[in-house]
């Protein structure tokens, strides 16, 4: 909160926010002591304000101020910018957050890490959040001058990775959720996720120029690795993309979907949700035990997991496979895919 008092003729504005030293000003009038109390609140709240008194103290600065320099300076050039956004955000909102950096130690990160596998957060997530935390300290070392800054993250022990997904389609799932959406866009969308393995930003991000119909190819100019790919499209996905079209597919340009990435994740997830509920009314009208997992622990991503196990059941090989999911290691692809037992053991027969 700002205060304001007038001393000696002149007015002096005062900022005093939780995690941040009081921060004090004196001016001619008032309106301009308002004026800056709130430009200072404002930097606040954005998490774009950095102490001036602390720029040449690198010791001094606080865990906070360096992620929010880092939010302003380096986040917004990454792809995965929002994601990045609100893990840092969380830390920002850590009890040690207002703490000199040079007093962030391996042991008070390992409390931390303890405590959120104690609340029960994935394993997955606490790993993801330090190696967010040790990018922004890596940083702050190598381009901003804090040379004798130690990296606490890397001297703690991290959660073992949580083991791949092993989640498959179970008959009549896909298509009740195609009929419990109510997006316009969700059902091309899973279907051709179903059909091309892409993931469900590569889905978003799709180009009708980038989409070669004669050459059965859609080109993905920028992918979650980096790399550039070109998706070859089956005469399923082909069929998905004419249908959506109406059959017009000729001189089109710009989004394939108008939808952005985050509102595929809620359409899905609403769209599952739905199919659930219809299905266990349809259960106890009929008297039945819903199946426990059908229609549970569902998630768009599973799709990927679908598409590539169904192009190695259809005799495609690891190598062919990884061109079409764009994997770069067979390691990773093998956590992405899980053949059904009775088609190995058809081909075994």
């Amino acid at each position: 909160m700002a205060s304001f008092r007038k001393r000696d003729g002149k007015w002096q504005a005062r900022v005093k926010r939780h995690g941040f030293e009081p921060l004090a000003r004196t001016f001619i009038n008032k309106t301009d002591a308002e004026k800056w109390a709130r430009s200072i609140e404002v930097q606040i709240e954005r998490g774009t304000y950095t102490d001036p008194r602390r720029a040449d103290r690198p010791g001094t600065t606080s865990l906070h101020d360096l992620i929010a320099r880092y939010l302003r300076d380096v986040t917004p050039t990454k792809r995965n910018a929002r994601s990045e956004r609100y893990t840092l955000q969380r830390w920002q909102k850590a009890g040690f957050a207002p703490l000199p950096i040079s007093d962030l130690t391996p042991a008070l990160l390992a409390r931390w890490r303890d405590e959120q596998l104690d609340q029960k957060a994935a394993p997955g997530t606490v790993r993801n959040a330090l190696a967010s935390l040790s990018a922004v300290i890596r940083h702050a070392a190598l381009e901003w001058g804090f040379e004798d800054l130690q990296n606490p993250v890397m001297k703690i022990k991290r959660p073992a990775p949580s083991k791949g997904r092993t989640r498959r389609l179970l008959p009549g799932e896909l298509e009740a959720i195609r009929q419990a959406t109510e997006s316009p866009w969700l059902v091309p969308i899973v279907d051709l996720a179903v059909e091309t393995a892409m993931r469900q930003g590569e889905l978003a991000s799709l180009k009708w120029e980038h989409v070669d119909l004669d050459g059965r190819t859609a080109y993905l100019p920028s992918t979650k690795n980096g790399d550039a790919r070109t998706v070859p499209l089956s005469f399923g996905a082909i069929a998905v993309l004419r249908e959506f079209r109406g059959g017009v597919i000729r001189q089109i340009s710009g989004s394939v979907f108008p939808i952005a990435s985050h509102a595929i994740s809620v359409a899905f997830r609403r769209a599952v949700a739905r199919a659930r509920a219809a299905y266990e009314g349809e259960c106890a009208a009929q008297g039945d035990e819903p199946n426990p997992k059908h229609l549970v622990n569902l998630r768009f991503h599973d799709l990927r997991h679908e598409a590539a196990s169904r192009l190695f059941e259809r005799g495609l090989d690891s190598m062919e496979v990884a061109s079409v999911t764009g994997h770069r290691t067979l390691q990773m692809l093998k956590r992405y895919t899980h053949l059904k037992a009775k088609e190995l053991a058809r081909k075994l027969a």
